[in-house]
């Protein structure tokens, strides 16, 4: 018996050996980096897979984030490593926005600063190797060994390793909807070392890069009230624990790719301040907070949906977005109503959504 157990434990080790070797040599290391993280119970990833499961059936998520008075506060609720990415049946045509806006902006929406490679090549890694095609397996397979990821629906390739981070910010941006700011704690406060942002709302995301918190929000009135909770709650943010926060804007346009400031004009809003309704949206982005195990950078990552208003106004919740609307200049940052433009657009939203038209 003893003699039976050490052969078929030999033999076992000599299988996982040969497997082992078999594997392209980055994702031995991305393997054996993972393992230590595990082993010093740092990172135990729970990815749910959604097996037999249809993208194109899947409704996009319907968020109603907005109150009466509008408080300044980080909101955050606790989420699962599982919900990192979430996919609905608008995928292909974001996903291919993001390419085309990719080609056509280059730099603008991506970039990564002196030391912020590992970082990115652990987030690449990560999802490209392990979460994708774990939670997503009817539409992400590993090829050749584990050396390449085939989107099934896109009908592209990526390696899952790269050594370019700017080659890798770009693949990420092209298959998935969520933007991504990758932030490092430095000399006690955090900055921004990498993003990938295809669909920012009120600003131009090459500006954030290699910039604090701080600055990063600067145009953010009354920032200063979350500002310290915010370096404290990032220093402390465990790996696995991962958070998640909604954020809305109403916009006078279809637009995705919004790099203006918000209080500058908005198309769509005639000089008598007009809209067009059909084209008039409220914007939500879901934000998630997630630490990273390796390099224990923090990633912030968003998906952005667009809810028409007249959506809102024919579910029945019209006066409780207007009365939102209103409810920015109460509270505890009232300068956020300049700040989101309410003077350009809030007079006749408010009216539509009451049924005053």
């Amino acid at each position: 018996m003893l003699l039976t157990a050490v052969v078929a434990a030999v033999v076992a080790a000599l299988v996982y050996r040969r497997f082992f070797k078999a594997l392209d040599g980055s994702l031995r290391l991305y393997l054996l980096k993972l393992t230590a993280a595990t082993r010093r119970g740092s990172w135990k990833p729970d990815i749910v897979p959604l097996e037999g499961w249809d993208w194109t059936a899947e409704e996009p998520r319907k968020f109603r984030p907005y109150k009466p008075v509008y408080h300044m506060g980080m909101g955050l609720r606790a989420d699962t490593p599982s919900e990192l990415i979430t996919i609905d049946r608008g995928y292909l045509d974001r996903v291919n926005i993001r390419r085309n806006l990719l080609c056509e902006h280059g730099n603008m929406l991506h970039g990564c600063a002196a030391g912020g490679e590992d970082g990115v090549r652990e987030v690449y890694e990560y999802l490209m190797r392990q979460y994708l095609p774990a939670r997503f397996p009817t539409i992400f397979a590993l090829t050749d060994k584990g050396r390449q990821i085939r989107n099934k629906v896109t009908g592209r390739t990526h390696p899952t390793a790269m050594a370019d981070a700017e080659a890798s910010l770009r693949a990420i941006g092209e298959t998935v909807e969520e933007d991504m700011f990758l932030v490092r704690e430095t000399a006690g406060c955090h900055r921004s070392v990498a993003f990938i942002c295809c669909f920012p709302a009120g600003f131009n995301p090459s500006t954030k890069l290699d910039k604090v918190l701080e600055d990063i929000h600067g145009p953010v009135p009354s920032y200063e009230r979350i500002g310290p909770s915010m370096e404290r709650f990032f220093g402390k943010l465990q790996v696995g624990k991962s958070v998640k926060r909604l954020n809305w804007v109403i916009q006078t346009h279809d637009r995705l790719l919004v790099p203006e400031p918000h209080d500058a004009p908005h198309p769509g809003v005639s000089e008598t301040g007009e809209i067009d309704v059909e084209k008039t949206f409220l914007r939500v982005e879901l934000q998630t907070l997630t630490r990273l195990p390796i390099t224990r950078d923090i990633l912030f990552s968003f998906k952005t949906y667009l809810y028409p208003i007249r959506q809102i106004k024919e579910e029945g919740s019209g006066p409780d977005l207007a009365a939102a609307v209103e409810g920015l200049r109460l509270g505890n940052a009232p300068g956020m109503w300049a700040y989101k433009a309410g003077a350009q657009w809030a007079k006749t939203v408010c009216g539509y959504l009451r049924g005053e038209d």
